[in-house]
């Protein structure tokens, strides 16, 4: 008769332990997508006309995603997808873009769209001041001031 000792329960027990681990760091590694924003679709864009008013636009289409810059001339409808490995930084791999332009009467004039090669990277700058004071404390700025008071620009002479 052979008699179990349970050292083999041992050695499947680290088995397990180590193909879970396995398949824990693989799904980790798997990308996983994020879908931001809206774009209707070719069908719907194509049931638009020149000439429309901006509330049949928003009725047919939705509210967009942002106006222009310079007030409600041009409706842009913005998806974008990001796709992300683990603990790297996500990365956008898909970015469309429909831009709707109105004429100043209200009426569509332009349907546009764009894709993620068509963006540009603008780059921002960032204009600082140029401090004139040396020592920035108060107590010196102040010392400092005290010789520069002319007493005489208090008294108005009228």
């Amino acid at each position: 008769m052979v008699k179990h000792t349970g050292g083999d329960g041992i050695g499947r027990g680290l088995r397990c332990g180590v193909a879970l681990l396995g398949l824990a760091a693989l799904t980790a590694c798997s990308p996983t997508e994020r879908f931001h924003g809206y774009v209707p679709g070719e069908a719907v864009l194509s049931s638009l006309s020149l000439g429309e008013d901006r509330a049949s636009v928003v009725e047919k289409i939705g509210q967009p995603t942002t106006t222009g810059a310079l007030g409600e001339n041009t409706f842009y409808y913005v998806r974008s997808v990001f796709r992300h490995y683990g603990f790297l930084a996500p990365e956008e791999v898909s970015r469309d873009v429909v831009a709707i332009s109105f004429t100043p009467a209200g009426g569509v004039s332009n349907i546009e769209t764009f894709d993620l090669s068509d963006g540009r990277i603008v780059p921002l700058t960032r204009r600082v001041t140029e401090d004139t004071v040396a020592d920035g404390t108060f107590l010196r700025q102040l010392a400092g001031a005290a010789g520069n008071f002319d007493p005489s620009a208090l008294i108005n002479d009228e």
